[in-house]
């Protein structure tokens, strides 16, 4: 004789073939199961002593609980709907309708359908099974099964079931039709209490309604209204705009689409938002380098451009300073003799420096050469009196025999160029003090600097470059500090349409840089695009900005719209801790119920392969789709 649940799966697995069951049917089926499960209760109570589930025992409790999901899905509806009518009629019939008393009732009424018309588990390894995936499916899944589901969602699960309802009251006693139009409102409480009593008698734990979404007419987070504007401003509109979880940071939002986004055809359009975000993202970035209209790619070709800017650029200050000087000589303006006394103590100050800084040792016995310096029978120096003429060539001798590229070199030669200067400060005539402003312009820029005097210097001996051409980017732009860089930004700035050129190019590049940081290279989408790291995209981001080079380079707008577009990217890509099932569950339970098939070969009975096949269509049914396209909607639509 088939048990009363056996019973309830069959009315439900010929429903479609015998037409929707009418409310007579329904009702008695609920009365058999229930008289049934009382008994089947009382059986069960004879404790089992606790062992191990044999290999047998483990296939027939995933039997068992592969018909609990199919009979949860559809005569669990209508036991639900059947409880709850006849509640109803007997609470009106009783004249106690409208009272607690036979609210609570009508709570049992539907609990105890919803119940009856589910398969029960008779074994150990079957309920254990039931709970397990019971659980998994309430927290990783939308919940459309009523016996499964959260409580404050079972109201959407009976959407689905309305129009089984409605045959079903058309078929009643008019006065229950009436009772049921009426009170629609008090349907829904002992609908939702019994199901939580379900719930708690499968010994799952409900799972709490999603909070923070924003409904149609609900007023925004502050929060939500400034990431929708952002992202708006930056053209994250349309099929690129913000999903639901994205706008809100909501825990369950972004559980549900991050986890939803790996269930095939069911996710795909949340995989294809997000495709089209790390288009737009890219594009975004893209145009940044388009706007300073670039003419080179190739880091190396960059770093020619700028080394052939500001190589230009010295040599014509340079040719500028030679003139000046002639002048000078043939205007007699350096004819005038002067006392380096100062030189005379930092002489003697750098000589012990002479074993680390090659230059010192020159430049003294130059400076003794030319008569600037003489040494008395002590050994000590002693300024004597010359033109300014000869002075100017020692200068000369000392910058020619520096490697400005050289700390303690450069430091010794600075040493000496300043005794100089302080020594001719306000001599000679006009002609010559307009070559020195020349002369000290052009240390200032070319020579105590010392980024561009690498990019000017080579090894000592050698033709070989200080800094190669493929490191210019990173020396200027990544590695230099703020000053340097500007500095050298400025070199190029007033270094001609050349200068103006080289100086967007690392601009755009820089741009490239912080978009191919951030991309994998092992990673991509559906479409083939390299997936954006944002954690590494904000570190870049991060870097520049507290060293002010953000603003240096872009200025305060385009500073800020990088900052934006970083924090879009946080936006799109992460979720907080606990939203990311890194174990792929849902993914994993979709293969698991799409190979249903491979069951067959186990033994279980047909109704149960039946029923888990039932259940595989629960992760892509209409109310998933719909959820993901209310996800996929614009604030306040």
């Amino acid at each position: 004789m088939a048990t009363a649940q056996e019973y309830a799966a069959w009315i439900v697995q010929n429903a479609d073939k015998r037409g929707t069951p009418d409310f007579e049917t329904v009702a008695n089926a609920y009365q058999i199961a229930k008289e049934r499960e009382t008994t089947a209760t009382t059986q069960q109570q004879i404790l089992q002593p606790v062992q191990e589930p044999s290999i047998g025992q483990k296939i027939l409790g995933a039997g068992e609980a592969a018909l609990t999901l199919g009979t949860a899905a559809t005569g669990g509806t209508l036991g639900q709907i059947a409880g709850t009518l006849q509640g109803l009629s007997q609470q009106i019939l009783s004249g106690q309708f409208g009272t607690q008393d036979a609210v609570r009732a009508v709570e049992r009424a539907a609990a105890e359908g919803a119940q009856a018309l589910t398969y029960q588990p008779r074994t150990q390894s079957g309920q254990e099974q039931v709970q397990a995936v019971g659980k998994l499916l309430s927290e990783v899944l939308p919940p459309v099964l009523p016996i499964l589901a959260a409580p404050g969602q079972v109201g959407q699960a009976l959407k689905t079931a309305t129009p089984i309802a409605q045959a079903t009251a058309q078929r009643g006693a008019a006065a229950v039709k009436q009772a049921a139009t009426a009170t629609g409102q008090a349907i829904a409480k002992p609908v939702q209490a019994g199901v939580t009593a379900v719930q708690e008698t499968l010994g799952m734990t409900p799972s709490a309604p999603a909070a923070g979404r924003v409904s149609v007419g609900a007023a925004a987070t502050p929060d939500e209204l400034r990431r929708v504007t952002t992202a708006e401003q930056l053209g994250f509109v349309g099929p690129s705009g913000l999903t639901a979880g994205q706008r809100t940071r909501n825990f369950a939002d972004l559980q549900f689409e991050k986890e939803t986004a790996k269930l095939g055809e069911t996710g795909a359009p949340l995989r294809e938002r997000v495709s089209n975000q790390t288009a737009n993202l890219i594009q975004q970035f893209d145009a940044m380098v388009d706007r300073t209209e670039p003419l080179l790619v190739d880091v190396r070709d960059i770093g020619k451009a700028v080394d052939r800017a500001v190589v230009n650029k010295a040599e014509i200050a340079r040719r500028t300073i030679r003139k000046a000087y002639t002048k000078a000589e043939n205007d007699g303006s350096m004819l005038e003799p002067v006392s380096l006394d100062q030189l005379a103590t930092t002489a003697v100050d750098v000589q012990r420096f002479e074993g680390v800084a090659p230059n010192v040792a020159p430049i003294r016995k130059e400076a003794i050469r030319l008569g600037i310096l003489t040494e008395d029978a002590d050994g000590n120096l002693i300024a004597q009196a010359k033109p300014i003429a000869d002075i100017e060539l020692l200068r000369q001798f000392t910058n020619e025999v520096t490697d400005w590229t050289d700390k303690r070199q450069s430091l010794m030669a600075r040493k000496i160029n300043n005794a100089i200067d302080v020594g001719t400060e306000g001599k000679g005539g006009e002609s010559y003090k307009a070559a020195r402003k020349l002369r000290t312009d052009f240390a200032n820029e070319f020579e105590n600097v010392g980024l561009t005097a690498k990019l000017l210097a080579t090894k000592k001996n050698t033709d070989e470059r200080v800094i190669a051409f493929d490191d210019v980017f990173n020396k200027i732009i990544i590695s230099a500090p703020l000053e340097e860089m500007n500095k050298v930004r400025k070199t190029l700035l007033t270094a001609g349409p050349d200068g103006k050129q080289a100086w967007n190019e690392l601009k755009s590049n820089n741009i490239r840089y912080m978009i191919e940081k951030a991309l994998s290279t092992a990673q991509r989408d559906e479409r083939g695009q390299p997936l954006i790291a944002p954690d590494k995209l904000n570190g870049i981001i991060r870097t520049l900005d507290k060293e002010g080079k953000l603003e240096a380079l872009y200025g305060k707008k385009q500073a800020q719209q990088i900052r934006d577009l970083g924090e879009i990217a946080i936006d799109i890509y992460t979720a907080p801790p606990g939203a990311i099932n890194f174990s792929n569950t849902a993914s994993a339970l979709q293969v698991a119920l799409d190979s249903v098939g491979t069951f067959s070969l186990t033994g279980i009975p047909a109704p149960a392969v039946t029923a888990l096949r039932e259940a595989s269509k629960y992760i892509k049914n209409r109310e998933v789709r719909n959820r993901v396209r209310r996800a996929l909607q614009p604030l306040g639509e």
